[in-house]
């Protein structure tokens, strides 16, 4: 993004060091070069109106089958991996 103007951050993490960041940011992360994977937790809120949207290429195909089990379009994310925390 350096083209565009926009800071670049190349500081490493230490170990156990987490980052906290909106989604829309750009980052990456270098090659695991040890013999256990990396670990990672995502958590992605949504409004109480969200619905599911036909998957528009086979990306979010694969999102829409591996996080929601391919449940119904139009219907409230709900399954095992994307429980409702919080209803108000």
């Amino acid at each position: 993004m350096l083209e565009q103007g926009l800071p670049l951050d190349k500081t490493p993490f230490d170990l156990g060091e987490v980052s906290y960041h909106s989604g829309w940011t750009f980052h990456r992360a270098g090659a695991n070069k040890t013999a256990q994977p990396r670990q990672v937790m995502t958590i992605i809120y949504l409004d109480a109106s969200a619905r599911i949207v036909k998957p528009k290429n086979k990306h979010q195909e694969a999102d829409w089958k591996a996080w929601l089990g391919g449940a119904p379009i139009g219907s409230v994310p709900g399954e095992e991996l994307s429980p409702t925390l919080y209803q108000g």
